[in-house]
């Protein structure tokens, strides 16, 4: 769906040097339909015409005020022009809706839209015949609107934005996760050079032992030699003194 959209001071349409629709102040608003427009639009749209924000409040505050906060008027005019292509020289229609159900759900659109609202402030044109529109354009003030065009685009953008915070988020993740694993791998170093260190410590420990035993060993050793000398001396000793007796 595409629209134009006119804050208008006033507005209206002839057929046939008849006059069908007429407003004051409000929005006169140009309704194009393509192939794949369906019901489930109209919700969206009828509110948004009747809540777009395009007057000035009472203190002077730009864009505050609405149709309804004005109790102002809309004018719906049909516009499959709205989906032309230029081939050439020359404008393309194909991919305006068929006729037939444009009708069907543009006169939803209206429907709708008065339901929502005061239905004699609600006019329109008439569907498919040669109309002469005539406006005061207010400002100007002219908005160009697609649905689901936009709304799609905004959801991309904030897919794009949401899959990037994702990205972000397992650059983070992974960034965190070396760091993490690279913490690790250092407090294993560690643990192993502690470990190592503590062995080597143990080990020395050990061989300390062992030189201690070892030089006590000795000792024990030269003091036997020591006794055997002195128990030999003794001997001798005696065994002289028993010679000469």
């Amino acid at each position: 769906m595409r629209f134009v959209i006119q804050r208008v001071k006033h507005a209206s349409v002839t057929v046939d040097n008849e006059i069908v629709g007429k407003i004051g102040p409000g929005l006169m608003i140009l309704v194009g339909l393509t192939e794949g427009d369906t019901d489930e639009f109209i919700d969206h749209v009828t509110d948004k015409f009747l809540n777009l924000r395009l007057w000035d409040d009472s203190k002077g505050t730009r864009w505050k005020e609405c149709v309804k906060s004005l109790n102002y008027e809309i004018l719906l005019v049909s516009q499959f022009t709205l989906y032309s292509y230029m081939k050439g020289n020359k404008p393309d229609f194909h991919f305006a809706m068929n006729g037939d159900n444009a009708n069907v759900l543009f006169d939803k659109i209206v429907e709708l839209t008065r339901k929502k609202y005061d239905p004699n402030k609600i006019q329109t044109g008439k569907f498919g015949a040669y109309m002469q529109v005539e406006l005061c354009n207010d400002g100007p003030v002219t908005i160009q609107w697609e649905y689901p065009g936009d709304v799609a685009e905004k959801i991309e953008q904030n897919n794009k934005k949401k899959n990037n915070n994702n990205n972000n988020n397992k650059k983070e993740n992974n960034g965190m996760k070396y760091e993490n694993k690279e913490k690790k791998k250092e407090a294993k170093v560690e643990r192993r050079k502690e470990r190592k260190g503590q062995k080597n410590e143990e080990e020395k420990k050990e061989e300390e032992k062992k030189e201690e035993k070892k030089e006590e060993k000795k000792e024990e050793k030269k003091e036997e030699k020591e006794e055997e000398k002195e128990d030999e001396k003794e001997i001798n000793e005696i065994d002289t003194t028993k010679k000469a007796e």
